[in-house]
């Protein structure tokens, strides 16, 4: 594997740099590349503790919920990017089936956050979107960028809506901005539900993974040659890439035969696979990257053969201390939304107690692991009630806050709120 000799070019980015998703797989693989070699830089997480940042100072990372509108523009306002590396994404996983929260997160945020980049006033220098091959649909084979995009999913239809709004404002409203869009991403710190690091672990305990039909295949890309195109892409911004998609990926189509060969050749594996898994819906068989617009616009391709990859990323799962604890931390452990519980609070003169029973109901909720909503009623309080809950509201969008006009005592406010 060749590797990548990031300290000049990531020196050379317009700081201060802002990465929106910093928590997540390639955004916490750009963080730590980024910050070994500057302390300008600043990432998004929804939540702490997140194992990815690890070892990164508190004061690089704002904790928020980027959906609602008023956190996004507290996190401009407090950082001034002059380059965004927007890594946010929901729905890439098939048990991230919402579909409003998939069409909020990829499409309606990147629009709020464009237009407010757009405008800012220390001036947006670069602009580098994390985009998708689902944008290309039953359509993937080799296909290039300008070519016709037929999405199969919701997370894809959303995707390619983020790239026609992207498209739109580079090519005619002069934004600084490139999508690209992102093969089949594998490596240190990938979500362990996912195909490699299912394969790894699996092998590493002397056996096979389930396999889909051994003829569905891939563009197996690694994250250090995903970095490497984030910040070639944020160094080659010029009027010709404003707007554009690039192909990220290596150019080669994998089948998930060709993987369970190199996996038995890796771990020695004697038995033979079994290709028994059911497909994700939108798998097709002929899934792989052309890479020549990276190539020519932005300077960039492939470094990693598969082979070395693999094999690196094996390193990294046999370091792990904790095998138990990683395979837990994958998303499909996050957040059981099919089930939702509601707890309506009356208040009445409750200022100082409001935060404190939010803190205890979103912590049991959390341990719980079920979604929620919190309804503070604020009975027509005295005091500063309404504030704390339009503050708590804010920053929690599972908190709704109401308030009476007048007074009708605790327990009418339970009937009429």
């Amino acid at each position: 594997m060749t590797s990548w000799d990031a300290g000049a070019e990531i020196a050379r980015l317009q700081g201060p740099i802002l990465i929106l998703g910093a928590s997540g797989f390639i955004g916490a693989n750009l963080m730590n590349r980024i910050r070994a070699v500057r302390r300008d830089v600043t990432g998004t997480a929804r939540r702490l503790p997140a194992w990815r940042l690890d070892g990164v100072p508190p004061e690089q990372v704002r904790v928020t919920d980027l959906l609602i509108e008023a956190n996004l523009d507290a996190v401009l306002s407090a950082v001034r990017p002059r380059t965004v590396l927007n890594c946010l994404a929901y729905g890439a996983y098939s048990f991230e089936g919402e579909s409003d929260r998939i069409y909020e997160t990829n499409l309606t945020l990147t629009q709020r956050l464009v237009t407010k980049l757009a405008s800012a006033p220390q001036g947006i220098v670069a602009y580098v979107h994390a985009g998708s091959s689902s944008e290309y649909g039953t359509n993937a084979a080799g296909t290039p960028e300008d070519g016709f995009l037929a999405p199969n999913s919701d997370y894809a239809v959303s995707k390619a809506s983020a790239a026609h709004f992207l498209h739109y404002h580079g090519r005619h409203r002069g934004f600084p901005g490139i999508n690209l869009r992102l093969y089949s991403v594998y490596g240190p710190m990938e979500d362990s539900s996912r195909l490699i690091p299912t394969l790894m672990c699996a092998g590493l305990a002397g056996r096979y993974p389930p396999f889909v039909n051994p003829d569905i295949s891939r563009d197996f890309i690694h994250v250090d040659d995903v970095c490497e195109a984030f910040v070639r892409a944020a160094l080659s911004m010029r009027p010709e890439v404003h707007g554009t998609s690039v192909n990220i990926g290596t150019g080669v189509k994998t089948t998930i035969r060709d993987l369970a060969s190199v996996a038995q050749g890796m771990f020695g594996l004697e038995a033979s696979p079994e290709f028994a898994l059911a497909p994700r819906a939108w798998d097709v068989t002929d899934w792989f990257a052309n890479v020549s617009r990276a190539r020519d616009l932005i300077g960039w391709a492939p470094r990693t053969a598969l082979a070395d990859g693999l094999a690196s990323t094996r390193e990294w799962f046999a370091s792990l201390p904790d095998p138990d604890a990683y395979e837990r931390s994958s998303k499909r452990f996050g957040l059981d939304t099919r089930h939702s519980v509601t707890a309506i609070i009356a208040c009445y003169r409750d200022a100082q107690a409001i935060p404190i029973m939010h803190a205890r109901l979103r912590d049991t909720f959390a341990t719980l692991n079920i979604d929620y909503e919190i309804i503070f009623v604020n009975d027509c309080s005295p005091d500063d009630s309404e504030a704390v809950i339009q503050g708590i509201s804010r920053d929690d969008h599972r908190v709704v806050g109401i308030s009476h006009s007048r007074n009708f005592g605790s327990q009418a406010a339970f009937r009429s709120g």
